[in-house]
């Protein structure tokens, strides 16, 4: 059985001579919460709406649940739920009325409308109006829309993007239930690594419409790669002092930098520099931090 929600190969859609989406070979699992992590302008709306059916590639394929897309859109649609840019809604009429017209279109019974309310938490609201809702319960009614058809595959395009703190917590934890609770896989995109290091089990990185970075999101973590600086009052000659230790070291501005988070290693570094006389003044471990490595990864796709 192929677990593949969703799989392209070689994807591309060019506006002219320029390529937005460029030999695009994305995979999704099923289960997984997959980030789709670019900055903005970076690909990411053009792939999903390729996805979606809703614009044609100019070359490569997109299948879904292995059917080809848009070719068999029909046939897989039923199976998904999409909340694409901003939500649709009808603000002079109520988060439930809002819902009974999807219901209808979908022609799903009026009881998965309590439903979707109880899981993205408006029911106590369901009857005011969806103009009078805040930012936040805008976004949970389109998630509403996007599950009213017990999909298989959840598509969100930026969810998070506008909300303020409590918001952005109540879709991530949202996003979060939806693979445990429901069975469903999820491919949210974001411009923001932090959040998408909070809710996914794995990672794509777009960049000038070009997969850069693709894997589960531990891998991600393991770039983050850790040395030690030891300040110093003497650096040329403390470089010297260690030398003959084995370990790599590096002379930056008034320290010296061990390319090692080894404990071991810095003592080593430390005892050789106090012998010599050498005052140390700070020992501090450092690491690249998430947005560090989404950054060092865009800046090395845009140098190659």
């Amino acid at each position: 059985m192929n677990d593949l929600v969703v799989e392209t190969n070689g994807l591309t859609k060019r506006y002219g001579k320029r390529a937005v989406v460029d030999r695009l070979d994305l995979r999704v699992e099923r289960g997984q919460i997959y980030g789709f992590l670019g900055l903005n302008g970076a690909g990411k709306t053009t792939t999903i709406r390729m996805l979606m059916g809703l614009i044609h590639p100019s070359a490569g394929s997109a299948q879904l649940f292995g059917r080809s897309v848009p070719a068999e859109r029909m046939q897989v649609m039923r199976r998904v739920g999409a909340l694409v840019e901003s939500p649709s809604y009808y603000a002079h009429l109520s988060g439930r009325d809002n819902l009974k017209i999807v219901a209808t279109l979908l022609d799903v019974p009026d009881r998965r409308i309590g439903e979707v309310l109880e899981i993205v938490r408006l029911t106590d609201d369901a009857k005011r109006k969806a103009g009078d809702y805040s930012l936040g319960m805008k976004q949970r009614l389109g998630i509403a829309a996007a599950l009213i058809g017990s999909p298989d595959l959840v598509v969100l395009d930026e969810p998070t993007n506008g909300l303020d703190p409590a918001g952005i917590h109540e879709i991530r934890d949202l996003i979060r239930r939806m693979p445990r609770e429901h069975g469903i896989t999820v491919l949210v995109s974001s411009h923001l690594l932090a959040e998408i290091d909070q809710m996914a089990t794995s990672v794509g990185v777009i960049h000038g419409g070009r997969l850069i970075f693709q894997g589960r999101i531990e891998e991600l973590r393991a770039r983050s790669r850790g040395h030690v600086r030891v300040e110093t009052d003497r650096p040329a000659d403390a470089l010297a002092a260690v030398s003959g230790l084995g370990v790599k070291l590096t002379e930056e501005g008034d320290a010296l930098v061990l390319d090692s988070t080894s404990p071991a290693d810095a003592a080593n570094v430390v005892r050789a520099l106090v012998a010599r006389d050498i005052g140390v003044f700070r020992v501090e471990e450092r690491r690249l931090s998430l947005e560090d490595i989404f950054l060092e990864l865009t800046r090395e796709a845009g140098a190659a």
